[in-house]
């Protein structure tokens, strides 16, 4: 049954894509039914994969790389995975490769955004603390580039 009302009482249902083009309201369909699921679940992850990062927008607060506590609310958790690559610390950078070596390729390979955000997204729903996680996708062409890299 294709309704809002189904997604809510299946209870064995632990993600949701929500995707599509640009501009259709995937960001808004996200938080609502993340908000609508944060009334039937334990606990709610709503994680935006788009570089966009509408969901600090959609919520009026600043959310980063790490699940934070949604203002208002005592179980829905939000996240906006971070694209940028982090520049290493130790060996590599102790033996005189100069950091912003880093910094170049990571601007200059193609997809390492998309690798960075699949990676983010892999330790959190890996560690699966949550009854459900909805995914706020970036455009499609985006989000097919990010399902289609390895395991």
């Amino acid at each position: 049954d294709p309704t809002v009302q189904s997604l809510l009482d299946n209870t064995s249902l632990k993600w949701i894509f929500v995707g599509g083009k640009g501009g259709v309201g995937k960001t808004t369909n996200s938080s609502a039914l993340s908000i609508l699921l944060s009334q039937v679940r334990r606990s709610v992850l709503v994680i935006s994969t788009d570089p966009a990062h509408n969901l600090s927008d959609a919520f009026d607060q600043k959310f980063s790389k790490d699940p934070l506590l949604v203002n208002g609310f005592t179980n829905l958790y939000a996240m906006e995975v971070d694209p940028t690559v982090e520049q290493p610390e130790g060996d590599l950078v102790e033996s005189g490769a100069p950091a912003s070596i880093f910094a170049d390729l990571s601007s200059s390979i193609p997809g390492i955004d998309e690798a960075m955000s699949f990676g983010e997204l892999l330790k959190t729903v890996k560690s699966m603390e949550y009854d459900c996680i909805v995914f706020d996708t970036a455009p499609t062409g985006h989000t097919l580039r990010l399902l289609s890299f390895p395991q």
